[in-house]
């Protein structure tokens, strides 16, 4: 790196148009791997719509979960019932 380099970006604000250009490419290609062309607003709209669909399907996973195991423990808790209340009954 220059000495030019350094000082062009340093007498700036905070700011570099080399850091800005190196910045606004990695996201795009980043985007670009995902096959979102961030100048294409409907392809960002539909890559947050999808986001949003995979939360969704986590949180309802989750929910899920949580009515499986609920599900199990409360048929083992009635088998065990029944299973003594047919011992004592006998």
């Amino acid at each position: 790196m220059s000495h030019e380099h350094v000082h062009e970006c340093s007498e700036k604000s905070g700011e570099c148009p080399y850091v800005e250009a190196a910045t606004s490419k990695a996201v795009r290609e980043v985007f670009a791997i995902l096959g979102v062309n961030v100048d294409v607003p409907k392809d960002v709209e539909e890559f947050r719509a999808s986001l949003r669909f995979g939360d969704a399907m986590r949180k309802a996973a989750g929910r899920s979960m949580t009515v499986l195991v609920i599900f199990v423990a409360g048929g083992i808790c009635a088998a065990l019932w029944l299973g003594l209340k047919s011992k004592f009954n006998e």
